[in-house]
């Protein structure tokens, strides 16, 4: 043992080499690296760990985008109906100032879409009045 501690002493410089080396090799082969995750930035993810996670977040955008496209698409008939109830009001007014009579056809097709947008509305009014009505109490009968 003191042969050791000798040449320790005796070779200080390469000693130190030799446990850095020993660590350096250690933590190279021995420790996974490992980086912060991509969902929760507090924990550390290998490699594999975070291709799992990209899958999983591109297949959740997907899914994302197919219902965003979905919205998209009952919007645009939203504005496909709005834009047809104005082109008749236009159509009704142009025919009316090109031929100086009201067309009664006409006139009672447009009628009748504004009407039924105003029932439309007026349901979902009554709709939203009753989801939000308090229930009355189980002991009050009146």
């Amino acid at each position: 043992m003191e042969a050791i501690a000798r040449w320790i002493r005796h070779n200080q410089g390469l000693f130190a080499a030799l446990v850095i080396s020993v660590l350096l090799c250690i933590w190279t082969f021995g420790c996974e690296s490992r980086v912060g995750s991509l969902t929760t930035p507090d924990k550390l993810v290998t490699r594999d760990e975070l291709s799992i996670e990209i899958s999983t977040e591109q297949a959740r955008l997907e899914n994302e985008l197919v219902l965003l496209q979905k919205a998209a698409e009952a919007k645009l008939a939203q504005l496909d109906r709005q834009d047809a109830i104005k082109k008749q009001l236009l159509d009704f007014g142009l025919l009316s100032l090109s031929t100086g009579q009201v067309n009664p056809a006409g006139l009672v097709g447009l009628l009748t879409g504004i009407l039924g947008v105003g029932v439309i509305v007026d349901n979902r009014i009554k709709d939203k009045v009753i989801k939000n009505r308090p229930l009355p109490a189980a002991g009050n009968s009146v």
